[in-house]
């Protein structure tokens, strides 16, 4: 009887042994489901930020590429404007110095001109003195 006791015990022991394991199996399924679960948002999300860098990558690269273009454009650009602003300073240096050339020119002629005359007016009063030397 002591031993009939003592399985008695030994299964009831047993029995609340497998309750108690079957309810912790129970709890861990569920944790386990959780944190599935859990697992399961955070992939998701991390999928997400994953693509949304992706995408904010392509778009900084199309950003990146069109600034180099515009760059490129804008210092070909400056170049030509700088070899056109070059070419005009030699271009209106030439043309002071053809300005300068024929203000000369015609200060000149003025000059031979204004001679000329000055030599006819002092020719004409010498006539007039042999004149009138000739006359006195």
């Amino acid at each position: 009887q002591v031993s009939q006791n003592e399985l008695d015990w030994f299964h009831q022991d047993s029995e609340a042994q497998m309750k108690k394991w079957q309810q912790e199996k129970k709890e861990n399924r569920e944790t386990l489901k959780a944190l599935r679960g859990t697992a399961k948002k955070h992939s998701d999300t991390n999928e997400r930020y994953l693509k949304a860098i992706d995408d904010k990558e392509k778009q900084y690269n199309t950003c990146l590429n069109t600034f180099l273009e515009t760059s490129n454009k804008f210092a070909s650009e400056k170049g030509k404007l700088e070899e056109l602003i070059k070419k005009s300073q030699d271009d209106s240096q030439e043309c002071e110095k053809r300005a300068v050339k024929a203000e000369v020119s015609v200060l000149q002629t003025w000059k031979e001109t204004e001679t000329w005359k000055l030599k006819g007016t002092i020719a004409k009063a010498e006539g007039n003195l042999r004149m009138l030397k000739a006359l006195s």
